[in-house]
């Protein structure tokens, strides 16, 4: 099978990111105060301006893109669904927030430093825009690993989605959406869904 895998929320804990190094930035700047615990991105968390999320990203984006680490068993899961004779591609829409070319390659540059990094295995890295319908239909995607509620809801009418159990995808429910929780439940849950799948 053609197995599509999210990075941000996935592959790493992209949500405990923003609630811990968030909840640092707006005490240093004043509003230390959590408005919305199942907010998506920084800025539905914390409630503040676009430009006060512009600058926690500025001062944490490295951090996060370069040292964050794999969730647990991330890289068993990978090699063995590799063993299984899968193709993994990873979509991302990580370097889609960048307008300037530069930019955007440097951020490609540094989640390809990732994956080498974390010595994580795939087939293809897409990098995508925040809508990966496209990309899973180009690529006859037959299930796709993700968390983001509106790519669960938007995928999920055309094929089967794993949604990453998350606080923020806790309302994400219905036909073609099944719930995981963690990496060794991905792996079940495709072995499962093969099964199904072939009878």
């Amino acid at each position: 099978m053609n197995i599509g895998i999210d990075l941000d929320g996935v592959l790493t804990n992209f949500n405990e990111f923003c609630m811990n190094y968030g909840t640092k930035f707006a005490s240093e700047i004043g509003q230390g105060k959590i408005i919305n615990p199942k907010g998506y991105e920084s800025i539905e968390i914390f409630s503040w301006s676009e430009q006060t999320d512009i600058e926690f990203w500025k001062r944490y984006k490295e951090k996060y893109s370069t040292t964050e680490p794999a969730r647990p068993f991330a890289k068993e899961v990978l090699d063995k669904l590799k063993e299984d004779g899968h193709k993994i591609f990873i979509i991302t829409a990580r370097s889609n927030e960048f307008k300037e070319i530069e930019e955007k390659e440097k951020m490609q540059d540094i989640v390809r430093y990732w994956f080498k990094a974390n010595n994580l295995y795939y087939d293809e890295l897409i990098f995508s825009t925040t809508n990966k319908l496209g990309n899973c239909r180009e690529n006859n995607i037959d299930i796709m690993v993700e968390d983001s509620p509106h790519n669960i809801k938007q995928l999920a009418e055309f094929l089967p989605v794993i949604c990453f159990d998350t606080r923020y995808n806790r309302d994400c429910e219905g036909k073609n959406i099944i719930r995981c929780y963690s990496f060794y439940d991905i792996y079940e849950k495709i072995k499962e869904f093969e099964r199904t799948k072939g009878a």
